[in-house]
């Protein structure tokens, strides 16, 4: 049986925009149980998701490679859906994978790396899910460009709302000139930081708006939980894509106690803990 296991990411954050992402410890894995007469996918996503050929990681690994054998397939994912964690993304990736496998295509890294980031349009997610860590990339005229950055030791305070996001709030196709510089300024200055090991410092920068202002203005507990961290001198509260989860970066001696400071909040859903995952896409 083959089984192949992507991570939950973080990306497109901050002043990281399509760039920057960080591997989460909670994955989707699909288990390829036995070749069938039709497709027959087992899955643990709920039921508007299809269990036949029109599944999403069934079209695309059939897209992929269209002469692929039907298999029983098996998808469970602890990756929470439509909260900008990256269950898009796993399944792009497991979908290629599954094709890869099956197909015995022999795909590298590079490849696999290129067809997804090209799917989704920008690298940040599908970069950190395939590679693992604290990834940053980027995608010119289809070719990516990908390599690891060192980063403080973190983990993820995740903030679930009880709601998700139905539709993505859409960035402006034309900046100013005056934002894609500041942007890109606090992105170098965050890597920089990050290097030096420069926690509070890293943390000022992951919250600058870059050029999400109006994604973030959709998140009203967006500023509640920085308000709250900033009190126990605690940065790096970010929104996670297009939302509506929340992720704050923080180094593990200070997780306690901005669990207890965000409990006075009593904002309607969860908080959950979240180890960075140092391994990217693995398959058995």
């Amino acid at each position: 049986m083959i089984t192949i296991k992507v991570p939950a990411t973080l990306g497109d954050f901050g002043p990281g925009v399509a760039s920057i992402g960080i591997a989460l410890d909670r994955y989707l894995t699909l288990e390829v149980i036995s070749a069938n007469d039709v497709w027959l996918v087992e899955h643990n996503l709920g039921e508007t998701i299809p269990t036949d050929a029109t599944n999403y990681i069934v079209a695309v690994a059939q897209n992929l490679y269209p002469n692929i054998t039907p298999h029983r397939i098996r998808v469970t994912s602890d990756i929470p859906l439509r909260q900008g964690l990256g269950s898009s993304t796993a399944a792009l990736l497991a979908a290629i994978e599954l094709a890869n496998q099956l197909g015995e295509l022999d795909l590298d890294d590079y490849t696999k790396l290129t067809l997804a980031a090209r799917t989704e349009g920008q690298p940040a997610n599908v970069t950190a899910a395939l590679l693992g860590g604290v990834t940053v990339s980027y995608l010119e005229a289809g070719n990516v460009f990908a390599s690891g950055v060192v980063a403080p030791a973190y983990q993820a305070v995740i903030y679930l709302p009880e709601y998700q996001r139905e539709v993505a709030t859409h960035r402006p196709e034309q900046f100013s000139q005056a934002a894609a510089m500041a942007t890109a300024a606090a992105g170098n200055m965050l890597l920089a930081a990050w290097q030096n090991q420069q926690v509070v410092l890293a943390g000022q920068l992951l919250e600058t708006a870059g050029l999400d202002t109006a994604r973030q203005a959709e998140v009203p507990e967006l500023a509640k939980i920085r308000q709250a961290s900033h009190a126990l001198e605690v940065y790096g509260t970010v929104l996670a894509g297009a939302g509506p989860a929340i992720v704050t970066l923080v180094t593990p001696d200070k997780v306690n106690d901005l669990l207890d400071v965000l409990a006075y909040l009593a904002l309607p859903g969860k908080f959950e803990v979240v180890d960075i995952a140092n391994t990217g896409m693995s398959v058995n």
